[in-house]
């Protein structure tokens, strides 16, 4: 179950990139029992926007690309840890959840009570489930990605913003700027000011009403969807965040680090992007069992339902997903890619299929 070019990260994009704060979180009534903690409060939660800040400055313009991307199977320093996910995401839905917990959604058929456990501080991440399946076809996903970024410039995600300054404990509101796609540098990035990294016309994404709370930067407020598409063999893997934060930390002038995109997935649009790719995975995936048998895993994975809340009684309809990346300085977006024209394989017609 060998992958050509492993995993890369080929597109993403938001759609109405306006964030979701703490508060928005908890709405919807969550319960409390003697394993769980309801909503509200800062525990495992983005800091809040700052009220009487000032308005950043728009002429403090900065650039970064992201260096390196977690998956939950490695910590922030890329040592694996099948425990690293713990500390990856947000408390999305305002619960505190163990594995005895009832005040929570159904889980699916077959799937353990550790499927709806939290992570550290409540932190929401059921796609740590998921993780298993991908590092069964590419052990040390994480680690992959990101040596394709740092190594072969193979792609990156770009922040273009407007109102950053190289103050570590910058406060302000009123933060803006571009999240923009990276192409394939085709060599060894040289990170800094002066690089020029190509990136896709499409998607632009406006980035609005973002602030930074002690150096800390939050995607806005109201709500959000991250659609980030992981490339596998060649096919697009498309991940539809909602519910979404983005945050991270302005910790040096040149670095942005411990950053975050966190949210909720609806469990059967996964299991149909991963039916779709699964013939360019291994002919073992075009049919039958074995392609059941994981489409199953997935559908265990649902740890919430898909509006970021979690009520008992009702079947869980959505994967909790914490992602983590670092990211380092560069130079203005100046140069627009070409259209990629690769065309995956099938495995299942290139071998027969069975």
């Amino acid at each position: 179950m060998k992958l050509v070019r492993a995993l890369s990260v080929f597109g993403f994009g938001l759609v109405g990139l306006v964030g979701v704060t703490a508060t928005a979180f908890s709405a919807g009534g969550c319960s409390s029992s003697d394993s769980s903690t309801g909503g509200g409060g800062s525990t495992g939660q983005p800091p809040s926007k700052p009220e009487g800040a000032a308005v950043a400055n728009p002429a403090d313009t900065r650039t970064f690309a992201v260096s390196q991307l977690f998956l939950g199977d490695t910590d922030r320093n890329g040592t694996t840890d099948p425990s690293a996910w713990k500390k990856f995401g947000y408390n999305i839905d305002g619960l505190t959840t163990a594995k005895t917990s009832t005040d929570v959604c159904t889980r699916q058929g077959g799937a353990t009570a550790d499927k709806q456990e939290d992570g550290d501080d409540g932190r929401d991440d059921g796609f740590h489930t998921v993780m298993t399946f991908i590092n069964g076809i590419v052990p040390k996903a994480s680690s992959t990605i990101s040596k394709s970024i740092a190594d072969d410039g193979a792609f990156t995600i770009i922040f273009d913003l407007k109102g950053l300054n190289d103050d570590a404990h910058q406060t302000a509101t009123g933060l803006s700027g571009n999240l923009l796609i990276g192409a394939d540098l085709a060599k060894k990035p040289d990170f800094g000011p002066s690089l020029d990294w190509p990136y896709h016309a499409d998607p632009t994404v406006a980035i609005s009403d973002a602030y930074i709370n002690n150096g800390t930067f939050v995607n806005g407020t109201g709500g959000s969807t991250v659609k980030l598409s992981i490339a596998v063999q060649g096919q697009n893997l498309t991940l539809n965040i909602n519910h979404a934060i983005i945050t991270f930390d302005h910790s040096s002038p040149d670095e942005l680090t411990n950053g975050t995109i966190a949210g909720v997935l609806a469990t059967e649009e996964l299991v149909t992007g991963i039916t779709n790719i699964a013939s360019s995975l291994t002919d073992q995936l075009c049919s039958g069992s074995m392609l059941e048998t994981v489409l199953q895993t997935i559908r265990q994975a649902s740890d919430i339902l898909q509006d970021g809340s979690n009520h008992a009684g009702i079947p869980c309809d959505g994967i909790a997903i914490g992602l983590g990346f670092n990211a380092h300085r560069i130079g203005p977006p100046k140069t627009v890619a070409p259209p990629s024209t690769s065309t995956p394989q099938d495995k299942c017609k290139a071998d027969g299929g069975t």
